[in-house]
């Protein structure tokens, strides 16, 4: 077993799929099926499983792979620290976001890290708070933003940032607060399952023993914009969607406050178990953290409660 062939090996896994592996790998795909071949005949253990849509791991191919991401990384990270003469900083570290939290917090994380971390590559990757929690157990992803994650001491360190109110976005209804019975009556345009807010919305509906005007349902945040700005209907939504140009030049939309307690969500960061030991992701772990405070103490991250 050498590096070389845990970096094929650790490709296949991330792209499903042997043949898009040699292409991104720039190798001939029946060289790269002999290297996992050859890796399962040393370790004497099925790796993958074949079918026609591509390749999954075995369990023992999914222990591989989080052993492999560690090596490699540390490999990396000790060729910095001999160039440097000192642990630094250094490589490619993925941070997922979900889209309402992207677009108040990424921007400002990409510009600490850069400037703060000149070595490191940080790949930020957009997706539903669930996929990506996910992702960071699989050990497929460094590191991500969530909503109301459940621990998994074994699979990855949780630190709570910050409590996340909810509100009623959409046109300006001339008033402070809404209620639940007034939510009822308007046309809403939600996100579709199995998205947290719509999760959210459905239980807490459900045990007020109240229904709601469903009009569009979506996973795209911009469709859900597009339709608010454009007067369809009011969505439910965090503060944090109404940060940022495209959000302020919308006209007449704003964030109403929901009478009911239910509507707030808990924000982690979630770090993958593999990447606790890496001198990156622990520094981009901590820069997210003290961003995020930062945008909360400024005032910036509004309708949000810091953590303890």
């Amino acid at each position: 077993m050498d590096l070389r062939q845990l970096k094929y090996f650790s490709r296949i896994v991330e792209l499903g799929n042997i043949t898009a592996a040699a292409e991104a790998l720039h190798i001939a795909q029946p060289s790269l099926s002999q290297h996992v071949a050859n890796l399962e005949a040393e370790l004497e253990v099925p790796l993958l499983i074949r079918s026609a849509g591509g390749v999954r791991p075995t369990d023992a191919g999914k222990l591989l792979y989080r052993h492999a991401k560690m090596v490699l990384r540390q490999v990396d990270e000790a060729r910095a620290a001999i160039r440097h003469g000192r642990d630094t900083p250094s490589g490619r570290v993925t941070l997922g976001m979900p889209t309402s939290t992207s677009r108040i917090l990424a921007l400002p994380v990409i510009d600490a890290v850069s400037k703060a971390f000149p070595e490191v590559v940080l790949e930020v990757i957009e997706g539903s708070s669930a996929s990506l929690a996910e992702a960071v157990a699989r050990q497929q992803i460094d590191m991500s933003v969530a909503m109301n994650v459940q621990p998994q001491r074994s699979r990855m360190k949780t630190t709570l940032l910050l409590t996340e109110d909810l509100l009623l976005v959409g046109p300006f209804l001339n008033k402070k607060t809404v209620t639940l019975q007034e939510m009822a009556d308007l046309p809403l345009v939600l996100p579709s399952f199995p998205n947290s807010i719509r999760l959210l919305i459905e239980s807490v509906f459900s045990e007020a023993e109240l229904d709601f005007n469903l009009l569009v349902e979506t996973s795209a945040l911009s469709i859900l914009m597009d339709l608010v700005c454009a007067g369809r209907g009011w969505t439910v939504l965090p503060s944090s969607v109404l940060a940022g140009p495209a959000a302020q030049s919308a006209g007449g939309i704003v964030g109403t406050r929901i009478a009911s307690e239910g509507f707030s969500r808990r924000v982690s960061l979630c770090l993958a178990a593999t990447a606790e030991k890496s001198v990156a992701c622990v520094a981009v772990h901590r820069a997210v953290i003290d961003v995020a405070r930062g945008l909360v103490q400024r005032g910036e991250w509004t309708g949000v409660r810091l953590a303890s």
